[in-house]
């Protein structure tokens, strides 16, 4: 199986950091809202493009994992 890996080219370690970012039900105690005043969930906003051009939905990004950064400065 190893050799049908190296073969391929992908070998082990994605397949280790994928099971490094599998929830555990430790993960989900962890949760909680950032804003408990916001209705909802992120996937019911969007985001306009750096430039403006475009407004992106986040509802298409459902069931995918998405990181957001907050760039934002006084």
């Amino acid at each position: 199986m190893h050799a049908l890996l190296r073969a391929a080219g992908l070998g082990f370690l994605p397949l280790l950091l994928l099971s490094l970012a599998q929830d555990t039900p430790e993960a989900q105690r962890m949760k909680t809202d950032c804003n408990k005043t916001v209705p909802g969930t992120i996937y019911e906003y969007g985001a306009l493009t750096l430039l403006g051009e475009e407004y992106i939905q986040f509802k298409q990004f459902a069931g995918k994992h998405v990181l957001f950064v907050n760039v934002a400065t006084y």
